[in-house]
């Protein structure tokens, strides 16, 4: 397992599995982006990554393509292909 994949997991709350519902989830999601900028990856990693995490938790597809609305836009204009 890639090691960013750990602390993608942080920036989504235990409970509900929602993307940056709290102010230090957000603060995760921002180290995370400069993480990834850093490392190379691109967004279809991501992308796959996160599917990939809310999945093995049990989320419903409507649940991941609802976070993915949420995810797309902070991290895909930031990210390479």
């Amino acid at each position: 397992m890639t090691a960013w994949r750990g602390d993608l997991a942080a920036c989504f709350d235990n409970l509900d599995r929602l993307f940056v519902s709290h102010a230090m989830d957000e603060d995760r999601a921002f180290e995370l982006l400069a993480r990834l900028r850093t490392e190379g990856v691109g967004w279809r990693e991501l992308d796959a990554a996160v599917r990939d995490l809310l999945t093995e938790d049990g989320c419903t597809v409507q649940h991941i393509e609802l976070q993915m609305r949420h995810v797309e836009p902070r991290f895909r204009p930031w990210l390479a292909p």
